[in-house]
């Protein structure tokens, strides 16, 4: 088995998220499973809604410092995309007419009329930054495509970023190497928990993140969020465990996926 390695650093502040925050918008400590896919999409060019590397590559991450966390004011702008179902019936009649306006109604007109403009409100958050991150992935897969996702990191389809659109990332020390599979309590990465293995230190436990996206209706791009519980070893010390967990070898780590 073969594990492509990275390092991976946002040069400016930044925010990872966290999907249940509402007016506070926190952040996790690192970027999550789902946030790490979006940026190996982007690299090979793949549509936003193509989830297909869920299937193709395992991730795992080793953060490499300990960020710093403030909160400060911030003005969101949210737009409204969904069509509610009398607007979806009007673009979906517009579709069978190929384009022809004669088979709307006066009303239905008046509606589309109004799908020309942005719906959008604004309102002040208070928005949670961490300082810059550094952090270890890998990315376990085969052998072919891992070449191919190395040769996109190295000259990406598309500028790379993380979390907001302008948070640029910084790409370095790419490498692929030998992932030999192990029993260990002792890892280096972040863990995916469950009911049977703990860390010691129960601090470390980060809590739910983003692990993956299921279709539910992809036409309607409707997706349902599955999540992950994790913990994560600190900048100077590993994530010891109640057990030694399946993971795997690489280089002189032991990351588990």
């Amino acid at each position: 088995m073969k594990c492509l390695r990275f390092e991976l650093e946002t040069p400016y502040l930044v925010n990872f998220r966290k999907p249940f925050s509402t007016i506070t918008i926190l952040s996790y400590p690192f970027p999550p499973y789902t946030t790490i896919r979006g940026l190996l999409a982007n690299s090979l060019g793949l549509e936003r809604d193509d989830y297909s590397l869920q299937d193709r590559f395992d991730i795992s991450i080793r953060p490499l410092n300990n960020p710093a966390r403030f909160q400060d004011m911030v003005l969101m702008k949210k737009i409204k995309s969904n069509l509610n179902k009398k607007e979806a019936d009007i673009i979906k009649k517009l579709e069978i007419a190929e384009g022809n306006l004669s088979v709307l109604s006066c009303d239905d007109i008046e509606i589309l009329d109004k799908l020309k403009y942005f719906r959008s409100s604004s309102a002040p958050f208070i928005k949670e930054f961490i300082t810059p991150i550094l952090c270890r992935v890998f990315v376990l897969g085969d052998d072919i495509e891992l070449a191919e996702l190395n040769r996109a990191l190295e000259d990406p389809a598309r500028p790379l970023y993380l979390g907001a659109s302008d948070d640029f990332v910084i790409i370095s020390n790419i490498k692929i190497l030998d992932a030999i599979a192990t029993k260990c309590d002792k890892i280096d990465s972040i863990h995916r928990m469950n009911d049977d293995v703990e860390p010691i230190d129960k601090r470390k436990i980060v809590g739910r993140v983003p692990y993956k996206f299921k279709p539910i209706n992809i036409k309607r791009r409707d997706y349902a969020r599955v999540d992950a519980v994790v913990a994560a070893p600190t900048q100077d010390s590993k994530l010891e465990l109640t057990e030694p967990v399946n993971c795997y070898e690489i280089g002189d780590e032991y990351v588990s996926f």
